[in-house]
This record gives C-alpha cells, structure tokens and sequence, in this order.
C-alpha cells in the first residue's frame, strides 16, 4: 500500500462500527466483530485515540497499535 492513503480522522457510526476517514476523501465503514479490543472500550475511551504518522491506530486505553492495512483487510500478495 502506497503512503498516498493515509488515515485523516477516526469515528464511529454506532456502537459496532468503526469509520476510517482517509486521505483520498474516502470513509471505510470496519465492523467491531473483527476487532473485539476496540469493541470493548466505553463511548469515553473509543474517543481518546492517536493517529500515528498517518497510517496506524492506536487507543489510549488498548495496548495494541493497527495499521491502516489491517483494519481494511489489505493482503500482500
């Protein structure tokens, strides 16, 4: 993947769907049934996150850090 795509913002749209807001002026909708860490922390929690040199995702709360990869599924080949 091209450091062209990058994340811009993070929301949420429910509670069980996470929206990646990018750099190409897209959203990617992710449901949190992939991801049972972010899943479990509070509306309080799912708001204290950090963008990491625009492609990683990490939340206060949660030790674990996601790329931009993962959270969209994207496998090398």
């Amino acid at each position: 993947m091209d450091k062209i795509l990058s994340i811009t913002n993070v929301s949420f749209s429910d509670e069980n769907t996470l929206v990646l807001h990018l750099s190409n002026k897209r959203s990617i909708l992710i449901p949190l049934d992939q991801f049972p860490e972010i899943a479990s922390l509070t509306f309080e929690e799912r708001e204290e996150f950090q963008v990491i040199d625009d492609e990683y995702l990490s939340f206060l709360a949660i030790d674990e850090i996601y790329s931009l990869k993962d959270l969209i599924g994207y496998k090398n080949q």
